[in-house]
């Protein structure tokens, strides 16, 4: 398995341009954590569909819940940006969240 770091990303709301709409930044966290992306099962893609397997990945990390649950998006090390679109519990040392991919 090819492992590779991650970082978790949070929104900030940094101020309001001229219209009022509210300006938003990305935070990386200071800790990286491991991760690796996981293969969708024939199973899966029946359930859910090719549209959303098409879009969407499966990312396995050791991040502890609470910062899972908390980011909005990760950064892998090769500059990669993915929306979080749910984290769920393994009920061990791994974490698998759904992860969207996005150009920023």
């Amino acid at each position: 398995m090819r492992y590779f770091t991650i970082a978790f990303l949070t929104k900030e709301t940094t101020g309001t341009d001229m219209l009022g709409n509210p300006i938003t930044e990305w935070l990386t966290a200071k800790t990286w954590y491991r991760g690796r992306f996981t293969e969708w099962s024939a199973e899966e893609i029946a359930l859910e569909g090719r549209e959303v397997t098409k879009s969407q990945r499966k990312l396995l990390t050791d991040a502890p819940l609470s910062v899972c649950r908390a980011a909005d998006g990760v950064q892998a090390d090769s500059g990669e940006t993915f929306r979080v679109q749910s984290a769920k519990d393994l009920h061990g040392r791994w974490r698998l969240l759904y992860v969207e991919r996005w150009r920023v």
